[in-house]
């Protein structure tokens, strides 16, 4: 209601009192969306509007004091400046006034919500607007923000409609009356009740009251009464920014930066569990290294060609299935397994850190948390954010990725999410020593095996990554798949093709099983 007709009303006048004869004497903007405006009173002090005309708080107040800063400011509607002012209006019935100085230039606030502006209109010349982008103010005329209405008992008494009679009441007026059951009194009695209620707006003192847990300017008790002010409106409004701007915004602030805390605390639990699930998979399974006994063992038993053997387990005296690769001997499946059972311990080693290191993330959120929760001021909970990583600017927000990861035995391996993100992994976020890999001739997603300094990525973990490439491919139900892979050096893409066409040179194929993440990073 701090923007309502009955207010702005009331402030004109007080401003008529205090302004007239007063000197403009500087017009400016450090902050976005708001506006300074300083003026000489004729008694020699300094007196301050603050427009604030923010898409989810707009408000007029008046500081006291306003020390400019002399970076990230700039002078606006100088062409006022050093004029005086000649008079203050309130345009009848509409949420709108005006300060008029003496060169003929009006300064139009029109308080429409989130839409509010402020208009320079020099006399014979083109609006200036305060918010740019409202287009449409270019075209008010002073003329049209005007809007007598003929009100009296027998007026009403024929037509019982406040809201035709009173079309500036608003919400919260609106909501009184209904609360007070307006509609079930008689039209004499409800025009009885309209007169009282206009006069109380007109003489009452404000109210800060509380609205669905947000707070207010009334000038009626209405809501949770949370404090009584004056008649004045300058100290009313300068209140209830105070309230709004520090102490609900802090609140806002508060709970927004815990309800993050509590998601990223829940985040880091869930991944440190998924994580303790998979490194238990991984040392409960049966060792690479005796399945590869086991074959090695029953070389003569195991036919050429199979993908699945069924062999005794003499670790275990149980009979195991093992998986085979159908193009290679059995004593070269051996191998494989050998090789795997040497990488299994980094894997381990990795989750294992990985833990380590979500855990201490995990204490530093709790501590986080409990530091948020006991503070009680604006300017020591934003300390607190900006010392964290929950500031909200571009630098400190969750940066969205075009890829998937995964780790395969140590090895960081990339998987572009769709065709334009496959671009931008293979062109923006590889080094010519990575490995590069595709299903041949079909769609599918670009996959990356990173490199590390001084190492040959092993076999199994290009096979592992070629799995990736098959699973997120258009041959996702094969059974073998062919996948290409090269350097990224030999990967070239060519200006106006399709996103994620590329042409590939000195690449090699090899065949895999279609196979999905186990381990997502």
């Amino acid at each position: 209601m701090h923007l309502n007709y009955y207010v702005l009303k009331r402030l004109s006048k007080s401003l008529e009192q205090l302004l007239l004869g007063a000197e403009l004497v500087e017009s400016f903007s450090q902050e976005k969306d708001e506006l300074i405006l300083g003026f000489l009173l004729k008694d020699k002090n300094s007196f301050y509007l603050r427009a604030t005309l923010q898409s989810d708080f707009t408000a007029l107040s008046f500081p006291k004091n306003f020390a400019r800063s002399k970076r990230n400011s700039a002078d606006i509607f100088p062409f006022l400046v050093r004029c005086k002012v000649q008079s203050i209006h309130q345009y009848e019935n509409e949420r709108a006034f005006h300060i008029g100085f003496k060169n003929g230039a009006v300064l139009l606030f029109k308080m429409h919500g989130n839409r509010s502006n402020i208009i320079l209109i020099p006399k014979g010349q083109n609006p200036q607007l305060f918010k740019k982008k409202l287009i449409a103010d270019k075209s008010i005329t002073l003329s049209s923000l005007e809007r007598p209405i003929d009100r009296s008992e027998a007026l009403y008494l024929a037509e019982p409609s406040y809201s035709k009679l009173y079309p500036t009441f608003g919400k919260l007026i609106k909501e009184h009356l209904l609360a007070g059951n307006f509609h079930e009194l008689t039209a004499t009695e409800q025009w009885s009740k309209l007169s009282e209620l206009v006069h109380k707006l007109e003489t009452s003192p404000f109210y800060i009251t509380e609205i669905n847990g947000r707070p207010s300017l009334s000038l009626i008790e209405y809501g949770t009464i949370k404090e009584v002010l004056s008649i004045d409106p300058m100290e009313a409004l300068n209140r209830f920014y105070q309230v709004f701007h520090t102490e609900y915004f802090f609140e806002k602030e508060k709970g927004s930066a815990i309800q993050l805390l509590n998601k990223k605390i829940s985040q880091a639990k869930s991944y440190i569990h998924k994580t303790l699930q998979q490194l238990d998979k991984l040392e409960s399974a049966t060792a690479p290294n005796e399945i590869a006994d086991i074959i090695m063992a029953n070389l003569h038993a195991i036919p050429s060609g199979e993908t699945t053997i069924n062999l005794f387990n003499f670790y275990t005296n149980e009979n195991i299935d093992i998986k085979l690769n159908r193009l290679l001997s059995p004593q070269k499946n051996a191998e494989n397994y050998y090789r795997k059972s040497k990488n299994r311990k980094i894997e381990v080693e990795k989750l294992t850190e990985n833990i380590l290191n979500k855990e201490e993330q995990l204490i530093g959120f709790q501590n986080q948390k409990e530091a948020i929760e006991k503070t009680e001021n604006l300017k020591a909970l934003r300390l607190i954010i900006k010392s964290s990583d929950l500031a909200g600017n571009k630098s400190n927000q969750e940066v969205h990725l075009p890829y998937k990861t995964f780790l395969v035995q140590g090895y960081q391996v990339w998987v572009g999410k769709n065709a334009k993100s496959n671009d931008e992994l293979t062109l923006k976020h590889s080094f010519k020593e990575d490995l590069w890999l595709h299903a041949k001739d079909v769609p599918g997603s670009h996959v990356l095996i990173k490199h590390q300094a001084g190492k040959n990525i092993p076999t199994s973990v290009i096979e592992r990554a070629a799995g990736f490439a098959a699973y997120y491919s258009k041959r996702k139900t094969d059974t073998l798949v062919p996948v290409i892979y090269t350097p990224v050096k030999h990967v070239r893409k060519k200006k106006g093709t399709a996103p994620g066409q590329v042409f590939v040179a000195q690449e090699k194929v090899i065949m895999v099983p279609s196979q999905g993440p186990q381990t997502e990073a």
